[in-house]
């Protein structure tokens, strides 16, 4: 008998052909499975995304919230900021120009409110006075700025007993010339909620918004103590706030970064009855000045609707929508010769229906330092933040 050595050293395991075909099947049928599809990062729909902005001094409301593209409102709501100013009406007045109002506390008129006045936002006060001094009773101020109608800008806040700012600011601009429609007699009433609010230096959180954004390439690492500088080609419809979103700067700093002298403001937007308009005034190296063009848009940087050249000491207005459904969002910019945009640009949400605190008529001021200087296809440094 010959014994079989079934040692592990001489056993073989030899596959069986039906095993093999099995396997083969097995495998192709795995590649058959449909596989889930992942959309480029350029076809997936756009995420909500949520912001901190930390208020600077001079910094209003209307200013932040155009900033990212959300209404004031919404801003106030998200954040709890309860203490309103409002800017009721300003009427002709050739003898003087002058401020009146009201402050209440939680609804009620309320004396011994310090409102302060000041050329500039949150800087130094020129003049202040207080709810119900000089024998005016139910919270009512009233102050003097200047003998005769006087062409300025001016801003309006409440203090508390430190001189912080706890309201918002209220900013008016009165006019020179005494005519029907202009500006010397500020009617300005302030909404105390909450007496310890401050302002300046407060955390505010952007409420999330659809907007898309942008998509960064990677960064590179950076090296210990090595300043890292990216950067970006401005596109048609980039504003300044999405670019530095994108890459986690301030607009100050890219504006510093780059020199970036061609500003857009959004002043204020005031309740009208009648139409829908824009005005404002255009200056270069902070002098009024005529001639230079205001575009109109529905889209930043898109299809130019109106365009509207700045006239004596450097006025424009032009009237969005004589009638009709008044609700859209407004783009405007300055235009050299060319037509191209050598400005910021500035967003204006506009509401349908009128009521005291709603936007009909909006004021934007340009301050135009290069004129040289244009935006689309402009190759930004972008500062590491990190």
């Amino acid at each position: 008998m010959i014994t079989e050595d079934i040692s592990p050293a001489r056993s073989t395991w030899r596959p069986h052909r039906n095993s093999i075909a099995t396997l083969l099947i097995f495998l192709l049928s795995l590649l058959m499975i449909p596989q889930p599809v992942v959309a480029a990062p350029s076809e997936r729909p756009a995420s909500l995304q949520e912001y901190f902005h930390v208020i600077r001094p001079g910094e209003s409301l209307v200013t932040i919230a155009a900033l990212y593209g959300i209404s004031v409102e919404e801003l106030r709501v998200s954040n709890n900021l309860s203490n309103r100013g409002r800017l009721i009406s300003c009427t002709p007045n050739a003898d003087s120009t002058q401020v009146k109002g009201t402050v209440r506390l939680n609804g009620h008129l309320a004396n011994g409110f310090r409102v302060a006045f000041s050329w500039h936002p949150d800087e130094t006060i020129v003049a202040w006075t207080e709810s119900g001094a000089g024998g005016q009773e139910g919270g009512q101020f009233s102050h003097i700025l200047g003998g005769g109608a006087r062409e300025g800008n001016w801003w309006f806040w409440i203090e508390n007993g430190a001189g912080t700012r706890i309201s918002e600011m209220v900013h008016v601009f009165t006019d020179k010339y005494p005519h029907e429609g202009k500006c010397q007699r500020a009617v300005i009433n302030f909404d105390i909620q909450n007496p310890e609010l401050t302002y300046v230096g407060r955390r505010l959180r952007i409420p999330a918004t659809s907007l898309p954004v942008i998509a960064a390439k990677p960064l590179p690492l950076k090296q210990p103590s090595t300043e890292v500088v990216y950067g970006h080609i401005v596109r048609s419809g980039e504003t300044l706030a999405r670019i530095a979103e994108t890459y986690g700067a301030s607009v100050q700093e890219l504006k510093a970064t780059n020199n970036l002298a061609n500003r857009a403001e959004l002043v204020r937007c005031d309740a009208n009855a009648g139409s829908t308009r824009a005005v404002g005034t255009v200056r270069l190296n902070g002098h009024p000045v005529n001639g230079y063009k205001v575009a109109f848009s529905w889209q930043p940087d898109g299809e130019v609707v109106a365009r509207k050249s700045s006239s004596e000491g450097g006025h424009f207005t032009h009237i969005l929508k004589a009638s009709g459904t008044r609700e859209g969002n407004w783009w405007f910019w300055v235009e050299n010769s060319d037509g191209h945009r050598i400005s910021e640009m500035a967003f204006v949400h506009t509401q349908d229906d009128f009521h005291p605190g709603s936007c009909q008529q909006a004021v934007i001021n340009f301050d135009i330092q290069d004129p040289g200087l244009t935006y689309i296809g402009r190759k930004l440094r972008i500062p590491s933040t990190g």
